[in-house]
């Protein structure tokens, strides 16, 4: 089943925001913060949002790498988009993770689907978790997480393999003990 998936062009959900709310505007400088501790609030109060999963989709449909967004910082945004600090693609040394619950990359599939906007590309790559139904589009976390699950099934190959072949060895083993010279 392909999942509805539809840009976030509107923005009335920022409205509904818990950081949009008077009482919280003075932690807006949190939300950009590089100390540990500014991130920390910043992040909870973000976990405390009814519209967290709009802030989220929203800040990876604009690649928002800088600052907090849905409770991501940075680093984690980066890491959900497979970019660098410039914004450039680039093959990361870990996998992405749900931007929204945190899920491993094994709860990830890609998938390409029809683009309902059109124009110069008529398909575009999206990553689904199926641990929460969290759907965003990104060619390269596509392309990281089919790279990912590629990797895990040739894993699991060349374990069956040396599986198979230490039955074997382990047969020879068990016949070279024997001293045949006797």
């Amino acid at each position: 089943m392909i999942p509805f998936w539809e840009p976030s062009k509107d923005v009335e959900w920022m409205r509904d925001a818990e950081c949009a709310k008077p009482s919280n505007r003075h932690m807006m400088d949190l939300f950009f913060s590089d100390e540990l501790e500014d991130k920390h609030q910043a992040k909870n109060l973000c976990f405390q949002c009814p519209v967290r999963k709009d802030c989220v989709k929203w800040a990876l449909e604009n690649a928002m790498i800088w600052g907090i967004w849905g409770g991501n910082d940075e680093h984690e945004m980066r890491r959900a988009l497979s970019v660098n600090a410039d914004g450039a693609e680039i093959r990361r040394d870990r996998f992405p993770k749900c931007p929204y619950c945190q899920a491993r990359t094994s709860s990830l599939k890609a998938m390409v689907v029809d683009n309902p906007d059109g124009g110069r590309w008529l398909t575009m790559r999206l990553v689904e978790c199926i641990d929460c139904g969290f759907t965003w589009r990104s060619r390269t976390s596509a392309n990281a997480v089919n790279a990912y699950h590629a990797l895990k099934a040739d894993k699991k190959e060349q374990i069956k393999k040396l599986s198979d072949s230490t039955e074997d060895s382990q047969l020879a083993f068990d016949f070279g003990d024997l001293d045949l010279e006797q």
